[in-house]
C-alpha cells in the first residue's frame, strides 16, 4: 500500500514537472477561502451563545470552542490563477453549557467532537475553486454532563461516520458563494446519508479605516438524516487586520435547527450571540 502511494505522488510530481508547473512540498497555508458561517468549518474560534432548546423552558449558555490544524502537503502551480493542493484538517469541536440551577450556575463540558479529513482543492481560475473532502467524525459527551444528567444508557451514535464532500466555490464582486453535496460512506451507518448544503458571504472594506472591512453572510445545510429540516446560520459583523495573512473576525450571530454539534443533534435549538473567528494563513503564489 505504502509503495503504491508513493508511485501515485512520484507520477503527480512527473506530470507535474512536464507540464511546467512549480511543485512545493508541505507549503505554507491554503488557498482555498475559509466557509466561516458553517458551524463544522476547520477554524479557530470561540463564541458565547444564549441556548434555547425546543420544548424545554431552562436557559442556557452555550460556548462553542473550535481549535483547528491544516497542512497541505504537496501543492502545484500551473499558473497566475491555476493550481491545485493536496493535504489535511484535523479539528476539534469542544462545547461547553452554563446551567442556572438555583443557587449557583454550573459550567462544564457538555461534549466534543473530532474530525480529520483529507482535502483535496483546485483553483480553476480567480472565480472558480473546488474542494473535494472525505472525513471521519466522531462525537463523546464531556463527563460533567454525564453527572449532572444522570445518564447511564449509552449514547446515539449517529454522529460517528465517514463523509465524502464536494464543494464548488464562486467569488464574485464582494461576496464568496459555495455549494456542497455530501454523502455518508460509512458502511454499517446509523446516520441517513445525504447532505446539501449553500451559502455565502459578503465583505465591504471600509476605506476611511485600512484593515477593517464589513462582513455579512449565510449558512444553510440540510440533512437527510434530520429529515431535512434545514440548519440556518446568520452572522454580520468587522474583519479585523484585513492587511495581514490571518484576519480576525468579530460577528452577532444567530443560528436555528438542530443542534450542529455532538451527540445531542436531535435537539431543535436557537442560539443567539458572539463569535470570535481567526483564519489561517493564505497561501502566498
Amino acid at each position: 500500500m505504502h509503495i503504491r502511494i508513493l508511485v501515485v505522488l512520484l507520477s503527480i510530481l512527473s506530470a507535474g514537472s512536464l507540464s511546467g508547473s512549480e511543485i512545493s512540498w508541505l507549503p505554507q497555508g491554503s488557498f482555498f477561502p475559509s466557509r466561516y458561517l458553517d458551524p463544522a468549518a476547520g477554524q479557530q474560534s470561540i463564541s458565547v451563545l444564549s441556548y434555547e432548546v425546543e420544548g424545554e423552558t431552562q436557559q442556557l449558555m452555550y460556548v462553542p470552542i473550535s481549535l483547528s490544524m491544516h497542512q497541505q502537503f504537496i501543492r502545484s502551480v500551473q499558473s497566475e490563477t491555476r493550481q491545485w493542493e493536496l493535504g489535511m484538517e484535523f479539528t476539534i469541536y469542544s462545547q461547553f453549557s452554563i446551567v442556572d440551577v438555583g443557587e449557583a450556575f454550573m459550567g462544564g463540558l457538555q461534549n466534543a467532537d473530532y474530525r480529520i479529513s483529507s482535502v483535496f482543492h483546485y483553483e480553476h481560475n480567480s472565480n472558480t475553486l473546488y474542494r473535494v473532502s472525505l472525513f471521519h467524525q466522531s462525537s463523546h459527551l464531556g463527563d460533567d454532563y454525564i453527572i449532572r444528567n444522570f445518564v447511564v444508557t449509552p449514547t446515539l451514535r449517529t454522529q460517528n461516520y465517514e463523509q465524502l464532500d464536494l464543494t464548488l466555490f464562486k467569488q464574485l464582486d464582494g461576496w464568496n458563494l459555495y455549494g456542497v453535496a455530501g454523502y455518508n460512506v460509512s458502511p454499517n451507518t446509523v446516520r441517513e446519508r445525504l447532505l446539501l448544503q449553500a451559502g455565502g458571504d459578503w465583505h465591504h472594506p471600509l476605506l476611511k479605516q485600512p484593515g477593517l472591512a464589513l462582513v455579512a453572510g449565510m449558512d444553510v445545510k440540510i440533512y437527510e438524516h434530520n429529515e431535512y429540516v434545514p440548519n440556518i446560520r446568520i452572522g454580520a459583523g468587522i474583519e479585523f487586520a484585513r492587511s495581514t495573512q490571518t484576519p480576525v473576525k468579530f460577528l452577532l450571530n444567530y443560528y436555528q435547527g438542530h443542534l450542529p454539534y455532538s451527540t445531542l443533534e436531535y435537539q431543535k435549538v436557537r442560539l443567539i450571540g458572539l463569535s470570535l473567528i481567526f483564519d489561517f494563513p493564505k497561501s502566498m503564489k
